[in-house]
């Protein structure tokens, strides 16, 4: 919980007048927290990214709703004027005393863009409140079935983006990498995967350090691919089946998901209102499937309020 001008926000409650920056999580609307849930049941208003649109539809029915992703292997300029832009709506949509749920991909604090939209709402003396969520890289490592810290093998985990930006950085120390004991989470490296493997190796990293890539963490089309750092990028190469968002973890302790795998649960279980309905009613058009997924996100929102309000909480 953060507190703004305006003085701590009590938990439990949205504010007229101040801003959520909300993490919807890896994908899996099953993985929202109950903070994010409310919030996003109760806001007036909810700008939401292009990885968050699982959830969107958990909002509550009368809140206005804008789009406002970015697109991938955009110019840094461009990303920074359409940031900027975000930042800026946030802090006018509070001044109007509306409450304003900013819903991210993932946690909000991690390569979220959080920090800039934090510095706005300061110097807007618009107070704000932080909902934390489960990150991809947490639910990479469970659906692969990769511990991301083990005793005497992954002491350590590390957390990076393989965006154009670190890419072209010629200070970026590739060296890194060849930390032992470690567990790196390796975030939007999907288009990069040749580049990244072979300036690592360039820099001294191992040929046969273990890599699993993992595409759409949480979501019932979860894939991963394993291999390591030489052979990789001619496992995922050309694969029209792995649009992401993916993710890659490296390091030691991946060379022990094949004897961590176990039996998996039935798909199922974690599968989005869509993606079920699509499986069971394939000869069904977008317009109807689209129908249908609305009516089973109103009785998922309405099962998730009565067990918030079993629990004490009221919107």
């Amino acid at each position: 919980m953060e507190a703004g001008p305006a003085g701590p926000l009590t938990e439990g409650a949205v504010h007229p007048g101040c801003v959520y920056l909300v993490g919807a999580g890896p994908g899996s609307a099953k993985l929202l927290t109950l903070r994010a849930l409310e919030v996003l049941q109760s806001c007036d208003v909810i700008l939401y990214d292009r990885l968050a649109q699982e959830v969107i539809g958990l909002a509550k029915p009368t809140a206005e709703v804008r789009y406002v992703g970015k697109e991938t292997n955009v110019p840094t300029a461009e990303m920074k004027v359409h940031q900027d832009s975000i930042s800026s709506q946030l802090a006018a949509l509070a001044k109007q005393g509306k409450s304003v749920c900013r819903l991210k991909g993932g946690d909000p604090m991690i390569f979220g863009r959080a920090g800039e939209e934090m510095e706005e709402l300061v110097a807007a003396e618009v107070p704000y409140e932080v909902v934390p969520a489960v990150t991809a890289c947490l639910a990479a490592g469970a659906d692969a079935r990769v511990p991301l810290t083990y005793r005497n093998c992954a002491t350590s985990l590390r957390v990076q983006t393989m965006n154009p930006s670190t890419i072209k950085d010629e200070k970026f120390d590739w060296s890194q990498f060849a930390a032992p004991s470690a567990t790196f989470a390796l975030y939007m490296g999907l288009s990069v995967v040749e580049s990244v493997t072979q300036k690592m190796m360039a820099a001294g990293v191992s040929a046969e350090t273990p890599m699993a890539l993992v595409d759409r963490a949480s979501l019932p089309e979860m894939q991963v691919v394993a291999g390591t750092v030489a052979t990789l990028a001619a496992a995922v190469k050309d694969r029209k089946d792995l649009p992401g968002p993916a993710l890659i973890l490296m390091g030691e302790v991946v060379g022990m998901r094949d004897r961590l795998a176990g039996s998996l649960p039935p798909p199922s279980s974690s599968q989005p209102a869509l993606a079920l309905i699509r499986s069971t009613l394939p000869a069904l058009g977008d317009d109807e499937l689209r129908q249908l997924q609305q009516q089973a996100g109103d009785l998922l929102a309405a099962r998730a309020k009565r067990k918030l309000e079993q629990a004490g909480y009221t919107a």
